[in-house]
């Protein structure tokens, strides 16, 4: 959840910071904990029980950020540490999903590696598909609704959806630092040309950049 989950939980946002003054660090823990509870529900089979922990888990998760937002309490420690809160508990469910043999465990390994990756390039790609929990109520309903295995689908569908985020936001990242590389490039060639400096023939483009162009 981010800022324009703000105005919907914005009586609770206000509950937790002034009437029982919670920091966002605080409230990050507490959804920390509801979503390994949802994990251990999950494991033992209780699984509408474990959907209700893990919405429960989102709603605390979105309060953190909005606490932080409206008292100005943001901080790079905040934010690693809500990373890491969600990382764990993701792999966790996964690991649950699977021990209770709504999919593989390769599978849940698999998936949880792409989310690392996507993870990883998202400070510099600022691309990310941001739908890898509420996935698993869809896959919930989609074995009520259609009698399949929808938890494993929603597990490949969380691979695949952050596979590719990581692959798009690589070419992102490696295309805008191309471009700064060639504006330097050029800025310097500009330069030494004005200087009377001899200049030897330019590079060609990249390829990213070359594609970048044809295309855009």
């Amino acid at each position: 959840m981010g800022s324009e989950s703000d105005g919907i939980l914005s009586g609770l946002i206000r509950f937790s910071h002034e009437k029982l003054g919670l920091t966002p660090n605080q409230i990050s823990t507490v959804g920390f904990v509801v979503g390994m509870i949802a994990a251990v529900l999950f494991a033992r089979g209780f699984a509408m029980a474990g959907l209700i922990a893990l919405a429960v888990s989102q709603i605390i998760d979105g309060l953190d950020g909005g606490v932080a937002r409206r008292y100005n309490l943001q901080s790079r420690k905040g934010q690693r540490l809500e990373i890491i809160y969600d990382r764990l508990n993701e792999l966790a469910i996964f690991l649950a999903l699977s021990y209770a043999g709504h999919t593989s465990f390769l599978m849940a390994i698999l998936a949880f590696a792409a989310i690392l990756l996507a993870t990883a390039v998202q400070p510099l790609s600022h691309f990310d598909p941001g739908f890898k929990r509420f996935m698993i109520y869809l896959g919930y309903l989609a074995t009520v609704l259609f009698n399949v295995r929808g938890f494993e689908l929603a597990i490949h569908v969380i691979f695949f959806a952050n596979l590719t985020t990581f692959i798009v936001g690589t070419i992102m990242v490696d295309y805008r630092l191309q471009g700064e590389i060639d504006t330097q490039a050029i800025i310097r060639r500009e330069a030494e040309r004005q200087m009377g400096v001899a200049l030897p023939a330019e590079d060609p483009p990249s390829l990213l950049t070359y594609l970048f162009k044809l295309f855009s």
